[in-house]
């Protein structure tokens, strides 16, 4: 009779857990969202509280960067790795004749460096690449429309490609 009632209880549980689409059991909650720590996020134009979306590709394994750029013509950059590892750096826009550069460290002190090269004039979106510490090519996306241009023309879905497989980013 024991199974049985073990059987119920547990039956009851995973029922329980179907209907929420979450079980949250004291301990053994997921942990937060890093992303929820940062700043909220507002395209200025012109102005040095300005911010807009930065997302990157480390390697082709998957691991990837979220975060923000905050400032106009110099700043910030703030976020996190796929993996919750907090990094911080700096950036400046680039001129005529030269590229704008960025530069991250993170805690597990990986460092990384970019150049800007391209801008996409339809979402606003600058593009650029580089190296990390690790030897990691870098593909870098920021802009006020970045999702936008990191979804597919036939497809609603903006992603990261990051890896063997497109990775999924809101």
């Amino acid at each position: 009779m024991r199974f049985v009632t073990g059987f119920g209880i547990s039956l009851c549980l995973a029922t329980v857990a179907q209907a929420s689409d979450t079980l949250n059991l004291e301990g053994f909650s997921p942990e937060s969202d890093p992303q929820s720590s940062l700043p909220v996020c507002e395209n200025i134009p012109y102005d040095k509280a300005n911010c807009v979306r930065a997302l990157a590709c480390l390697g082709v394994d998957g691991t990837y960067f979220d975060g923000q750029a905050h400032g106009w013509d110099t700043g910030i950059v703030i976020g996190y790795l796929d993996d919750g590892t907090s990094c911080e750096g700096n950036w400046i826009a680039g001129g005529p004749d030269t590229p704008g550069r960025a530069s991250l460290v993170c805690e597990n002190d990986i460092e990384a460096n970019v150049l800007y090269h391209t801008l996409d004039n339809e979402t606003g979106t600058v593009i650029g690449s580089g190296v990390d510490s690790l030897g990691r090519d870098i593909t870098v996306w920021s802009g006020e429309k970045v999702l936008q241009f990191l979804t597919g023309p036939e497809d609603d879905t903006p992603v990261l490609p990051c890896g063997p497989a497109p990775i999924p980013i809101s």
